[in-house]
């Protein structure tokens, strides 16, 4: 029994609306959760339309129905809806059998209340039933009056139910379960936009305050209202501060602070933060207005090499701040790029400092083989050159400048050129004082130019030299026997881009090895173990500086064999550097043997990238770890680390440890840099101490 069959049993037949009707009923469980939850009248409207079309339907298909039927019809929805209601009733209908069961629960109160029994069992069901959410469909009579209704003002029947005496609570009208959304949102704290958007009255569990909730909700969460929210926010925030100074203050204690670093305004040089020298403020002003400077005036050469770093990092360097560079008193022009410069401005290098000795450029792409010329001829003084990316400089470009100044050179370096044949044989002709050559990644230099720094041995290469000869018979020179470079101490032909055979500079080490103190021949990928133990092993006594990198032909074994031979005569005469950089079959041994030959000598060591086999006891090695080798028993004492490194490359080794790190730097008192690029094990808590940096720490980049 619903509302309406209520009010009919108790005598009240007024037609809703009518002047009479001004008494009110109680609410049920349903009409409130719905009223929470934001179900409007507009909502309720749409629903009686639909069940009224539905009704109509089914009562012109049924029979004619009997008097106890007409007097009592039951609010259900329809079985099958209409097909124009279809789309809108097709998602309530998995709630049509939950909403007849809660008619029959209304009936039944009904029923109950007009007994008089039963009263706060009925009060138990309603707070147990407020959490269902579901619409039940009106009778057909409520829908019949609403659809014959509509046509009515809406302000109108809102105004007659507020002009009216407020009602009892016992009464039973059905006109109560339609009452107006103002004075239920008035009632329950809700207004319209409310209610559109949606929301639950809840209860706070601090002070008991109803209060409205919007969102998503936890079970798990506390029911506050917003004022005890704030509270208790608030008192978290203030719990969270406490602890976090207390974190900090830990871990100034326990870990070491970061060393801050501040770049310049250059972005060339890093400087810990701080106060800058008055020196370096006044460079950096300099570097920064160096439109307006006519002139360094008298300046030292460190500071005019700082000065020309930063302003060539700046990209400034052009023909109008070229003159501050020069001048007829300068004996060394340094020029970082010359991307700039164009061909005039660089031969005013020898109108402006005709007395330079050293010349270095680098970026000179448009220097080509008439400014080449003109340095040949015109600084009669020059004794080092290094020309870096003179690529437009061919290879008779420069057996004419080696011819002009040859005579006069004591270091040559090139690299990103076209040096081929024709350039190293009249370098080895003309440049009989050289003390330092450097040809690396050069297009045109191959083994053939190689070959020519050792003695011909076949007709061939005999063949190369005859060139000069001819040039020398015409020119009326004495024609001259080949013969080594004797002067030669420093020899760097690393990362050529033709291969190099094993054979070819086995004989240029036999011929020079003896007397030189610099090799380099990083990347020659083809020179295996009879180049390492027949040519550089025997005449190697003198060699402080030797660079292997990426020559992965050569065997762990030779390469292990190479450092033990005479250790204990070499002894306190090792090597001074060593990059062993991405020889990738480098073992523990290897590292061992190392140390053994030059622990009182070592400097600088790089193990660039020598993961693969490399383990953290190899690198203890050189903290003075023992290692035996098969057949041998080694004495921890015979180990004695390095205690003289400075600087090491450990980047990409990926054993490198923060415990690992601890025992070399109790070793290595010198060591003051240490490169650990790709090393995720070295955190912030690696040991430190005045005068050393990491570079290259993960948890310094992040």
């Amino acid at each position: 029994m619903d509302l309406n069959d209520r009010a009919r049993g108790s005598g009240s037949r007024n037609p809703r609306g009518g002047a009479g009707n001004t008494i009110k009923g109680p609410h049920s469980a349903l009409t409130d959760y719905l009223q929470e939850i934001g179900v409007s009248r507009h909502f309720r409207e749409r629903r009686r339309a639909e069940a009224a079309a539905a009704a109509a339907a089914a009562a012109a298909a049924a029979a004619e129905p009997t008097a106890a039927t007409q007097g009592q019809v039951q609010a259900q929805g329809p079985e099958q809806p209409p097909a124009s209601n279809q789309g809108e009733l097709g998602a309530d209908s998995a709630d049509a059998a939950l909403a007849r069961d809660l008619q029959d629960e209304e009936n039944e109160e009904a029923a109950l209340e007009e007994s008089g029994v039963g009263t706060s069992r009925m009060a138990t069901r309603n707070r147990n039933r407020q959490h269902v959410a579901v619409v039940v469909a009106p009778t057909t009579e409520e829908a019949v009056e609403g659809e014959s209704s509509k046509g009515k003002g809406k302000g109108a029947a809102r105004g007659k139910g507020r002009g009216k005496k407020k009602p009892k609570k016992d009464s039973d009208s059905e006109s109560d379960f339609h009452k107006s959304d103002d004075e239920a949102d008035q009632r329950e704290g809700l207004n319209r936009s409310s209610a559109r958007k949606g929301g639950h009255m809840r209860s706070c569990e601090v002070c008991n305050k109803r209060f409205l909730q919007r969102g998503e909700y936890d079970e798990s969460d506390r029911l506050l209202c917003p004022n005890c929210q704030r509270s208790v926010d608030k008192a978290q925030n203030e719990v969270s501060a406490v602890s976090k100074r207390a974190r900090a203050v830990a871990s100034s204690t326990a870990a070491p602070k970061r060393r801050r670093l501040k770049k310049t305004a250059d972005g060339l040089l890093e400087l810990e933060a701080g106060l800058p020298s008055l020196q370096d403020l006044c460079v950096r002003a300099i570097a920064k207005h160096v439109d307006q400077v006519e002139s360094f005036g008298d300046i030292s050469v460190q500071s005019l090499n700082k000065l020309c770093r930063i302003i060539c990092k700046m990209r400034v360097l052009d023909e109008s701040t070229l003159g501050l560079f020069l001048g007829a008193d300068r004996t060394s022009v340094v020029l970082y790029d010359c991307t700039r410069l164009a061909r005039n401005a660089l031969e005013r290098i020898v109108e402006m400092s005709p007395n330079v000795q050293t010349l270095a450029l680098e970026y000179c792409g448009r220097l080509d083989a008439g400014v080449l010329d003109a340095f040949g001829t015109g600084l009669r003084q020059l004794a080092k050159v290094q020309l870096e990316g003179a690529f437009l400089v061919d290879d008779k470009a420069w057996a004419k400048f080696f011819r002009e100044a040859g005579p006069r050179l004591r270091s040559f370096q090139v690299r990103f050129s076209g040096f081929g044949p024709a350039a190293m044989r009249a370098l080895i002709t003309h440049c009989e004082g050289l003390e330092e050559l450097r040809v690396s990644e050069c297009t045109d230099f191959n083994d053939d130019c190689l070959g020519m720094l050792a003695a011909p041995l076949t007709e061939t290469e005999e063949a190369l030299q005859e060139p000069e000869r001819l040039l020398r018979d015409t020119e009326k020179i004495e024609v001259v026997p080949w013969r080594p470079l004797a002067r030669l101490k420093s020899l760097d032909l690393g990362h050529p881009h033709l291969a190099m055979s094993s054979a070819t500079a086995t004989r240029v080490i036999r011929a020079l090895g003896s007397q030189l103190r610099v090799l380099n021949l990083s990347g020659f990928k083809d020179v295996d173990d009879n180049f390492l133990l027949l040519g550089l092993a025997p005449h190697s006594e003198h060699l402080q500086e030797l660079s292997l990198a990426e020559c992965n032909s050569i065997s762990v074994e030779a390469m292990t064999q190479f450092f033990a031979q005479g250790a204990d005569a070499t002894m306190g005469r090792g090597l001074v550097r060593l990059s062993l950089n991405r020889c990738y079959l480098l073992t523990d041994a290897v590292l061992h043997a190392v140390v053994r030959h030059s622990c009182c000598s070592l400097r600088s060591l790089d193990l660039n990238s020598v993961d693969d086999f490399m383990t953290e006891q190899g690198l203890l090695a050189l903290a003075g770890g023992a290692l035996p080798i098969e057949g041998e028993e080694v004495a921890s004492s015979v180990v004695k680390g390095c205690p003289y490194l400075e600087d090491v490359d450990l980047s990409w080794v990926r054993c490198t440890t923060d415990s690992v790190l601890e025992k070399v730097l109790e070793a290595c008192g010198r060591l003051e840099k240490v490169m650990v690029y790709g090393c995720p094990e070295v955190s912030i808590f690696a040991p430190t101490r005045p005068g050393l940096s990491y570079v290259g720490r993960v948890c310094d980049t992040l």
